[in-house]
């Protein structure tokens, strides 16, 4: 893996991946640091294509954020005749709420605080020092919409803060997460991502790691003619390991694959690749 805090790529064949705690391989590990498992997915593919492998998980982040990673690796020139692949994992559908920080933290304006830093997406992700926040997380805060109990993010941000627009915001989250509006926002992100890589001639692959396989078919229905997207998909993750999908055996108590569950995963889309 290349840090990417200070841009250094290979000079020889390579692939990209770009995703989510999935791809770097998080499982009950920080957000930061080392990841529990050392050999990914990704890792076993790249190895077996004969390819260097670039791999960028950004925990915890949104589709925006992995565009944003795209223009940044094609501004700073990676998808270059060296990337022979570039495999996303992205979401069809999120809980997360983004929240502008000013909402949140009384004063905290980024057009009167000098806390920006000189970081994109990139940088921001790779970097150990955690100073280097990525610019996106330095003006909005996000949290989880996962239910109005006690001990949700989402509840102790909205009754700690009595701030009425920011339970409508969430509340209206709750209408949104999931829904086909939120699946076709995000199949026009991902298919933003495509056409970013693919005018850089470079080979464009896509796989999700959680859901079903309705959410797929539903979401070929709202592309419809429009798109040749799903032409270049995979697979659901969750879907392709059938019965293993909720066993313990691939899985931590976290819903992250452990080293079983990357095996499995790579086992399920190499012959997609070769």
């Amino acid at each position: 893996m290349y840090s990417l805090a200070d841009y250094t790529f290979p000079d020889t064949p390579f692939m990209i991946a770009l995703g989510t705690s999935h791809t770097c391989g998080d499982c009950d590990g920080p957000t930061y640091g080392p990841t529990s498992v050392k050999i990914t997915a990704y890792d076993r593919i790249a190895d077996d294509l004969g390819l260097e492998l670039v791999k960028i998980g950004l925990s915890g982040c949104m589709n925006i954020d992995l565009l944003q990673a795209t223009n940044e690796l094609a501004h700073h020139k990676v998808l270059n005749d060296n990337c022979k692949l570039f495999m996303l994992e992205p979401r069809l559908g999120d809980r997360t709420v983004r929240l502008p920080v000013e909402a949140v933290i009384p004063g905290a304006s980024y057009a009167h605080k000098d806390f920006l830093l000189p970081t994109g997406i990139l940088e921001g992700w790779a970097a150990e020092d955690k100073a280097k926040t990525p610019t996106i997380q330095q003006v909005s805060i996000d949290t989880r919409q996962g239910g109005m109990n006690s001990n949700s993010a989402w509840y102790r941000l909205t009754s700690n803060n009595k701030n009425l627009a920011i339970q409508a915001c969430m509340e209206a989250a709750a209408f949104y997460s999931h829904s086909p509006l939120d699946t076709f926002d995000s199949l026009t992100t991902i298919d933003s991502i495509r056409h970013i890589v693919e005018a850089n001639n470079v080979k464009f692959r896509w796989q999700v790691v959680n859901g079903r396989s309705f959410k797929a078919d539903q979401a070929k229905k709202l592309l419809g003619k429009h798109s040749t997207l799903f032409d270049k998909f995979i697979n659901i993750v969750e879907t392709s390991l059938g019965r293993f999908s909720d066993s313990q055996e691939i899985k931590c108590g976290c819903g992250h694959y452990n080293k079983q569950g990357h095996k499995l995963w790579y086992e399920n889309t190499i012959n997609h690749l070769r």
